[in-house]
């Protein structure tokens, strides 16, 4: 199966796709990245390229096609982006914290496919719902995993002006 646990020698596959998504914030550093990790890892994985995807895009050098990170939280309220994660929060909300699909590997259903394995990761594991915050005019494809807007939540400045906060009981 191309969705696999993170290690640690994927991070800077996963580094590379961050910076080539991201175009209206900040890339976050390996230290905050890997703070969600360390906290909830069988909520994070890489989506690997199959040997045929891998030659027709010509990506010898990159086997992370897409990567997931959620993790476990304690509030109705996201946390802000570039910080560490603390040992007290954890919760029974999953915080589906980034997705990102290499542009190489973009209209392929990658995205789909890892939102879908996350939710059902956190069925199975007892959350009681998931939240995340919407960014780049990203609100439709969370709609169609089930997600709707909270329109009485205000996502923190530090995801962008027209970020959303987003939510999906189970």
């Amino acid at each position: 199966m191309p969705i696999q646990p993170i290690t640690q020698t994927m991070w800077a596959e996963i580094l590379t796709i961050q910076a080539e998504v991201y175009s209206e914030i900040e890339p976050e550093s390996l230290e905050v990245l890997q703070s969600k990790w360390q906290q909830s890892p069988s909520c994070c994985f890489v989506y690997l390229a199959e040997a045929e995807l891998a030659e027709q895009s010509r990506l010898e050098e990159q086997n992370v096609l897409g990567y997931l990170l959620a993790h476990a939280w304690h509030s109705e309220t996201p946390p802000k982006l570039y910080q560490l994660l603390s040992e007290e929060s954890h919760g029974s909300t999953l915080f589906l914290h980034d997705l990102a699909i290499s542009k190489y590997a973009a209209g392929r259903g990658i995205g789909t496919q890892m939102v879908k394995h996350l939710l059902d990761t956190a069925t199975t594991s007892g959350f009681e719902k998931a939240l995340l915050v919407s960014v780049q005019d990203s609100v439709p494809f969370w709609q169609k995993h089930g997600f709707i807007e909270l329109t009485n939540q205000q996502a923190n400045k530090s995801y962008g002006e027209d970020a959303k906060v987003m939510e999906k009981v189970f």
